[in-house]
């Protein structure tokens, strides 16, 4: 039995991982850019490499909006961690 270590969110993470592990990630981020990667079929490409900053970058998010999602994301991982609290 593995340890399973209680989720984090950095800018570094993945969207890939976000979008697997936290499904209410995708309503968040699809009208800042998600949309685009799916409109152009490149969300299995990029998913995999691309992380959350790089995804602000990519979409040339304003601070406020990387603030928004920033937020609403680190809402959703908090509410999935404290399924690990005992």
């Amino acid at each position: 039995m593995g340890i399973e270590m209680k989720p984090k969110l950095t800018h570094n993470t993945l969207l890939q991982e976000l979008l697997e592990k936290y499904e209410e990630t995708f309503d968040i981020l699809f009208p800042y850019g998600l949309n685009k990667l799916i409109e152009d079929d490149i969300l299995e490409i990029v998913a995999p490499r691309l992380t959350l900053e790089g995804f602000f970058r990519l979409f040339n998010l304003s601070d406020e909006e990387r603030d928004k999602v920033w937020k609403e994301i680190n809402k959703v991982v908090k509410k999935y961690a404290n399924m690990y609290e005992i």
